[in-house]
C-alpha cells in the first residue's frame, strides 16, 4: 500500500485472498479490466518476492468496453492485454457489484 492507500495489482491479489477474477481500473484506459492471471502463479499460490513488487511478475487482464465508446462493436466487447508494471500503484480496485455491467 502506498502513502494514499492504494495498492498496486500484486497487493489486490493478497486481499482477494489469493483468486482471480477481481476487476480493477487504470485512468487511461476507458474500460475496467478484470485480472485473468499472474504469470508464474497459480491461483491460490502466494507470489514469489518480496512485497509490494513479488518481483513484479506479468499479469494478464481481460478489458470489458463500455457501449458509450462509438468504435466498440459485437467483435470489440473486450480485449486481454499484458500489464509489465503491476507494481505501481496506477491500477485501482473496482467494486464487485460493478460486474453486472458485463
Amino acid at each position: 500500500m502506498d502513502s494514499n492507500g492504494l495498492l498496486n495489482i500484486y497487493e489486490q491479489y493478497y486481499r482477494a485472498n489469493l483468486r482471480y477474477g477481481f476487476y480493477l481500473r487504470e485512468n487511461t484506459w476507458r474500460s475496467i479490466g478484470q485480472v485473468l492471471f499472474i504469470v508464474g502463479v497459480q491461483e491460490g499460490e502466494k507470489l514469489k518476492g518480496n512485497p509490494p513488487y513479488f518481483n513484479n511478475p506479468n499479469v494478464y487482464i481481460k478489458l470489458y468496453y463500455a457501449n458509450s465508446i462509438q468504435e466498440i462493436d459485437a467483435v470489440t466487447k473486450s480485449r486481454v492485454i499484458r500489464i509489465e508494471d503491476g507494481g505501481s500503484y496506477r491500477y485501482q480496485p473496482v467494486d464487485t457489484n460493478l460486474s453486472i455491467l458485463f
